[in-house]
């Protein structure tokens, strides 16, 4: 060590130099510094020539020896750095002779690579449009899916940016003839050779969505068409579920279809025996057995039955429009018990899409904060209306949609538009924080975890991985597509605290000032921006030590309380705790 003056160590600066140029921000180094540390160079030894070829060039990078040992494949992102940092993930795919390290570029600037075939044969690829296959040895490309009438983009991504992502793909059949690729409902078998697509089911006509099963079938191995194949089945607009079975030279054979969530179908290893689980809202989901077919399958598992000796909730699934005309679908729970000649305050939960989730089993539990067998045991609905976004617009796509959910249901008679609630955690924190600074239509609100600010939030960092925020923010879940200096109106009619002056409704919002995930400060700001505003029925509660999602058993009960205190309240009119008209000074707290 260096010796200062008197002979003394000189102490050194653990000062952290962070640059504009880094890629990986210095968060990001640290949190993935162990990784980091054991990544190697893969090379290859041949033993009867005794030589070593090293096969990678990039540490950070990812080097896969394909089947067969004759090929590797590299992944090279350096050239788009900048757009790396920011959320427009692109790559360059290189293809390496295993035996001499010599290099060609196979792929430049792709989005969607999905690897080798089974064989290593065969590169596969999405371009935004089509499926593409390359030849490793030759570097011959075809196109698989030219012939395909349909559109295997996404039509659900909602999220901006300058390419729409593919349905998904079960990857290559086992003979590498073709590879299985989905659209919005049904599974194609797209032919190397590029000739004619084959459509293997028909599920547009009605709706159903069909997705390849692989059971029993390695990732890394394709899947055999020649032997019967199991799919799952989705009611894109009905929310049956149910599996089908696909033969070769047989029409698809429907097995099980029902108004329920069927899933986790799986094959016993030694036997033709199957098994799945179903369950449905104010059903536990049970284990059923059958043969191949799934025939009159034998229930053999009863989860929960102490729920007979309670009242429970329904679910059904509701239609409403936006406010921009568009259709959407609302997962609905009636409470225990209901009378129809009442009208019951309701509780609103949101997030993004939720209709899926109306025959999801819940367990009450008080470890659990947002349950909703617990609301709906309490005496409210609980609605959870599917939420669609537009670019630079997330929070008003809310709006537009939360609102006349709400209002369809009020509609119906079945609520008191005077004792409606609204909660969400995260993102929907982010929903329940910057709805009621734009309409007056809830009595209260709770907020977990919420983003608060759009301008100081975009610049912050994502601390558990280490990414700063605009990894995600333009392209990902905020969907604001540009910086805040390319549209500062876009960012602040987004921004709950742009309008915290309008705030008429009580809000309750929770932080752990551990959160990794979304920085505890933007609680601290909106505390503060709503104190400042004159906001008297404004609480925040924080959870020493706590992350994004509370760990602690004592704070999971606690804050899961705190809730149906502040519904209770507001929107059953019960007295209010002392907590929440005055809160708690600090000496109160210590012991």
């Amino acid at each position: 060590a260096a010796r200062g003056r008197g002979g003394e160590a000189a102490r050194v600066s653990d000062v952290q130099i962070w640059h504009s140029k880094d890629v990986r921000i210095i968060p990001m180094q640290k949190a993935q510094e162990s990784q980091d540390r054991q990544r190697t160079l893969v090379s290859a030894w041949h033993v009867d020539r005794g030589t070593v070829v090293q096969l990678s060039r990039h540490l950070l990078e990812t080097t896969r020896i394909l089947a067969g040992g004759r090929y590797a494949t590299e992944i090279d992102r350096s050239p788009y750095a900048f757009g790396q940092m920011f959320g427009r993930p692109y790559q360059d795919v290189w293809v390496i002779d295993v035996r001499t390290g010599q290099r060609r570029k196979a792929l430049e600037k792709v989005r969607h690579f999905f690897g080798a075939s089974p064989s290593g044969r065969k590169l596969a690829w999405y371009d935004g449009t089509h499926y593409w296959s390359q030849d490793v040895a030759t570097g011959a490309r075809t196109n698989m899916s030219a012939t395909a009438k349909t559109s295997f983009a996404d039509g659900d991504w909602d999220y901006p940016g300058d390419m729409t992502p593919p349905a998904g793909n079960a990857g290559w059949t086992r003979d590498e003839r073709a590879f299985l690729a989905y659209d919005a409902f049904d599974v194609w078998a797209l032919p190397a050779d590029g000739l004619v697509a084959q459509r293997l089911t028909n599920g547009a006509p009605e709706g159903t969505v069909h997705r390849v099963l692989r059971l029993g079938v390695a990732a890394d191995e394709g899947i055999d068409l020649t032997k019967p194949v199991y799919l799952s089945l989705a009611g894109r607009l009905t929310r049956k579920s149910g599996f089908a079975r696909l033969t070769a030279g047989k029409p698809l054979e429907r097995l099980v279809y029902d108004d329920a969530r069927l899933f986790r179908l799986m094959r016993a290893d030694s036997a033709e025996v199957f098994a799945f689980t179903r369950e449905r809202f104010n059903d536990a989901p049970d284990w059923f057995v059958g043969g191949p077919l799934l025939r009159d399958p034998r229930q053999v598992t009863a989860f929960n039955a102490f729920q007979a000796n309670h009242a429970w909730g329904r679910s059904e699934l509701v239609d409403f429009t936006s406010a921009t005309e568009r259709p959407l679908q609302a997962a609905l729970y009636y409470p225990a018990n209901y009378d129809p000649s009442r009208r019951y305050p309701m509780i609103v939960y949101t997030y993004e899409r939720l209709s899926q989730n109306v025959h999801q089993y819940v367990v009450p539990s008080e470890r659990s904060y947002y349950n909703t067998a617990v609301w709906t045991a309490n005496g409210y609905f609980v609605l959870q209306p599917d939420i669609v976004f537009r670019p630079r617009d997330p929070g008003l796509s809310v709006l537009e949609a939360v609102v006349p959910a709400v209002k369809a249901i009020v509609a119906r008679g079945l609520v008191d538009s005077a004792r409606v609630g609204h909660v969400g955690h995260s993102w929907g924190g982010y929903e329940a924080t910057f709805l009621p600074t734009r309409t007056h239509i809830f009595a209260a609100t709770v907020a977990g975890a919420p983003i608060t600010n759009f301008l100081s939030f975009a610049g912050a960092v994502h601390w558990t991985p280490g990414i700063a925020e605009f990894d995600h923010w333009e392209t990902g879940q905020a969907r604001m597509e540009v910086p805040y200096w390319e549209d500062l109106d876009a960012y602040l009619r987004n921004s709950p605290a742009a309008k915290v002056h309008e705030l008429r409704t009580p809000i309750l919002m929770e932080f752990g000032d551990a959160d990794g995930t979304v920085d505890w400060h933007q609680g601290i700001e909106f505390y503060n921006f709503a104190r400042r505003a004159g906001r008297k029925d404004f609480v925040l509660l924080v959870y020493p030590g706590e992350d994004h999602g509370l760990r602690k058993k004592e704070n999971q009960i606690d804050y899961h309380r705190r809730i149906l205190e502040w519904f209770g309240h507001y929107l059953k009119g019960d007295p209010a705790p002392k907590w929440m008209t005055d809160g708690v000074p600090w000496l109160e707290k210590r012991p």
